[in-house]
């Protein structure tokens, strides 16, 4: 049974009032490590649990988060960026009672800079109070825009998957983080292993490179998605695994990791006023 929410302007969140909504975002070095497919499912996962949840689609392009759960918007977030419409007049709604904030065009670079995020901070802002979760699938990338966007968030969170060549964009992106942004906490998401004991020790080994140079920051593994054929079948299907085959064993580990993050206690950065992570830039400004 869907629960049935009010509509979204119509819920609390005014500017005393400080925000309920944690940011978390999901990160890697490059595209291809399952970036999309876990933030997708994770905010679907935490939707299924009656947590009011929103998924912000920064990542565009023909596999986006939006267009595989089988939605075509006519709307996105670069409209909301440019001015011409509000959230409110954007988002669409998913499985579940999920609110999605559609991708831009599929033929554009993602790219959100500090003028983008201080727009969507105004954006963003009115409904500080209306959501638990609100899930940011960042470009698959690891340049400046999205690093800054990364570390602004309240729970920062890495994919990372066991092959070499993945592995290494995991770790550089881990140690841009901690160097050049000061992030002392880091959560790491193994992807694509075969059970929860390979993810462990995919996990344990990328802690211990990690840590031989980066001795202030603290690495801790949420959980590990194993390699699961159901996500591909669901994906060429346009749905998520969650939804489509929630029996199946990504569908499960992902269930699974909504219910750590949900038993987090995630305080909001930087002050906990603003929204969308923007406390550091009106902290720095």
């Amino acid at each position: 049974m869907t629960l049935a929410w009010p509509d979204i302007t119509e819920l609390p969140g005014t500017a005393g009032q400080a925000r309920s909504a944690r940011v978390i975002s999901i990160a890697c070095g490059r595209s291809g490590v399952g970036k999309t497919t876990i933030a997708a499912n994770l905010a679907l996962g935490l939707s299924k649990m009656r947590r009011r949840a929103m998924l912000v689609d920064c990542d565009p392009g023909p596999a986006d988060a939006t267009r595989m759960m089988g939605l075509d918007p006519a709307h996105s977030i670069d409209d909301v960026v440019g001015g011409r419409l509000t959230v409110d007049e954007i988002v669409v709604d998913g499985p579940e009672a999920l609110f999605v904030v559609p991708a831009g065009p599929t033929d554009r670079a993602g790219r959100v800079d500090l003028s983008a995020r201080l727009k969507l901070a105004d954006a963003f802002r009115p409904h500080r109070r209306s959501l638990d979760f609100v899930i940011v699938d960042t470009p698959g990338s690891a340049d400046p825009d999205t690093l800054d966007m990364v570390a602004s968030a309240d729970l920062p969170i890495v994919v990372l998957a066991p092959d070499a060549e993945r592995f290494m964009d995991a770790y550089g992106t881990v140690k841009l983080l901690a160097l050049e942004h000061d992030m002392r906490e880091i959560a790491i998401v193994t992807n694509r292993v075969a059970d929860e004991a390979m993810g462990q020790e995919l996990f344990r080994r990328f802690r211990d490179v990690a840590g031989r140079f980066l001795t202030d920051t603290t690495l801790s593994h949420l959980g590990a998605i194993p390699r699961d054929d159901r996500v591909l079948t669901a994906a060429a299907r346009r749905r998520l695994v969650v939804d489509q085959y929630p029996h199946a064993r990504a569908a499960q580990a992902i269930a699974q990791l909504g219910r750590t993050i949900d038993t987090l206690a995630i305080p909001a950065r930087r002050g906990g006023d603003s929204f969308f992570g923007m406390e550091a830039v009106f902290r720095a400004g």
